[in-house]
């Protein structure tokens, strides 16, 4: 049973992973999707913020930070949790998990979206969109030659 539930962790985090590459070549091709560097979680976020001094973030927005990314932490953890709860005792219908984590990544971009603007000035936001558009970037760009938008924005 454990050798089992490893697995499945295993394939959740997969599963995020093609779910977040996704998201980024929507953008890629002008779709939706993608939002938060294509699927940034809110302690990857709170680490780039808190840890990356171009943002600026003082110490009383570091706290405002925690606070509001931290119940969507909590929330995404228990999300990931339930999706695979399910799966102990028989076959798992890995579209449907991946169409349901693609579901819950879009809703949680936009929680998270809201959250970062009670903590942080535009001129933060601004630098974070820029930051992550140029991360973008630098993995590859648009798939078709170039001349495309680069996504990965907000």
């Amino acid at each position: 049973m454990h050798i089992r539930r490893k697995a499945l962790w295993i394939v959740a985090i997969c599963l995020a992973s093609a779910v977040a590459l996704e998201a980024q070549r929507g953008d890629r091709r002008g779709g939706s999707g993608g939002g938060m560097g294509g699927g940034m979680t809110p302690e990857q976020v709170f680490g780039l913020l808190a840890f990356d001094e171009k943002f600026k973030v003082n110490d009383k927005q570091l706290l405002a930070l925690r606070e509001v990314l931290g119940p969507l932490y909590v929330e995404q953890r228990q999300m990931m949790a339930e999706m695979f709860s399910g799966s102990r005792g028989g076959e798992t219908d890995f579209r449907a998990v991946r169409e349901k984590m693609r579901e819950q990544q879009s809703k949680m971009r936009e929680r998270m979206m809201a959250a970062l603007a009670t903590a942080l000035d535009a001129e933060q936001i601004e630098a974070l969109k820029a930051h992550l558009q140029q991360g973008q970037r630098q993995r590859g760009g648009p798939r078709s030659g170039g001349g495309g938008p680069s996504g990965g924005g907000f």
